[in-house]
């Protein structure tokens, strides 16, 4: 009896340790989502800036040269380090279910929960919302729509994991060459890119043409990365200054000619893979308490984006760096401190 449980101990340690350690080799992935994560609530702090919101600010430029391709890439090396990693794959359903309650969920509360209030303040915002049924339900479909601007994100992470995973099924199911499922969807991925209606905005679509291709280079990540790693040290500091100047040099022939824009963003990916690598390699550990919170920072930064910048100056004249200081630390802090709770209270730990 004594053996069985000590054989049964010892399984669950060996159980816990492969999980542990699987865990621990997407360590640089944690640290790309919160860096991507820091820079869209800074990003949405710069309001107050007094020329056009700090849009044609070289900051804010730079931020938006790559961030959200950031998130899309990190989407789809996740879902085929997943896929791959698992002895039979989840059947279509209950992927569909799971994506379905972990994105569309949360964005069908909170915009519901927000529009009222949006609609009843639309004098404190940029952007005016009609308090009307039509509008109300414009807001869960239409991109030019949406209550809070920046959950087009959940839309079309949404669109992306189900047809992604659809077709990685039926690739699976047919026996087709792994491979040719990530020439065909980086091809699409490019096609959607160059063809793509950017006036189309039923669910956001306007956007997911400019990012599908980051989508589907993460997946391709995922299925090569030991090749990939073999051939770029990513953790190497030269490497990674080398990244951050041909980031900064595509960055600036991409502001003289759009059509470079899609070498800048890579440049801006590899570049924060690069410093993700070298702080797990050297043991950086200053924004390891924000590793697993960047889901609900993201939730719910704009709530206090909105209260530190467009609300509180509506009563207070401040210079506009108290606003973007005020916004990017309770933007990161305060959704932080609700996941830290939420955390405690399922009994979470990272």
């Amino acid at each position: 009896m004594n053996s069985y449980k000590t054989a049964e101990t010892q399984a669950y340690n060996d159980i816990k340790t492969a999980k542990n350690g699987r865990k621990q080799q997407l360590k640089f992935i944690s640290y790309m989502q919160v860096i991507g994560i820091i820079l869209v609530v800074l990003g949405h702090s710069m309001h107050e800036y007094p020329e056009r919101h700090g849009y044609g600010t070289l900051l804010y430029q730079l931020i938006y040269s790559f961030h959200m391709p950031l998130f899309m890439f990190v989407s789809g090396f996740l879902m085929i380090y997943s896929a791959r990693g698992r002895d039979s794959l989840a059947g279509w359903t209950g992927f569909f279910r799971s994506k379905a309650k972990r994105l569309l969920l949360p964005f069908i509360t909170l915009s519901a929960v927000t529009f009222f209030p949006r609609a009843a303040m639309s004098s404190m915002a940029d952007d005016s919302v009609e308090m009307s049924v039509q509008s109300f339900l414009r807001s869960f479909i239409f991109h030019d729509n949406l209550v809070i601007p920046f959950f087009w994100f959940l839309q079309v992470l949404f669109v992306l994991l189900v047809t992604s995973y659809t077709i990685y099924l039926l690739f699976r199911f047919f026996r087709v060459k792994e491979l040719y499922f990530y020439i065909f969807t980086t091809i699409v991925g490019i096609l959607l890119y160059v063809k793509g209606d950017r006036l189309l905005t039923f669910f956001s679509l306007c956007e997911l043409f400019d990012v599908a291709v980051y989508f589907a280079i993460g997946m391709v990540y995922a299925r090569y990365c030991k090749s990939v790693d073999r051939l770029i040290p990513w953790g190497s500091p030269a490497v990674c200054v080398t990244l951050i100047l041909a980031w900064i040099s595509m960055f600036y022939l991409y502001k003289c000619d759009v059509a470079s824009k899609p070498l800048c963003t890579t440049m801006g990916i590899a570049m924060c893979m690069s410093v993700s690598k070298i702080l797990e390699k050297f043991d950086h550990t200053f924004i390891d308490h924000l590793i697993g919170a960047n889901y609900t920072i993201f939730l719910l930064s704009w709530y206090c984006n909105i209260a530190s910048q467009q609300v509180l100056h509506h009563f207070v004249e401040l210079p506009w760096w108290c606003y973007s200081a005020l916004s990017l630390f309770s933007g990161i802090y305060i959704p932080w401190a609700v996941y830290r709770i939420m955390s405690e209270e399922l009994g979470i730990r990272n």
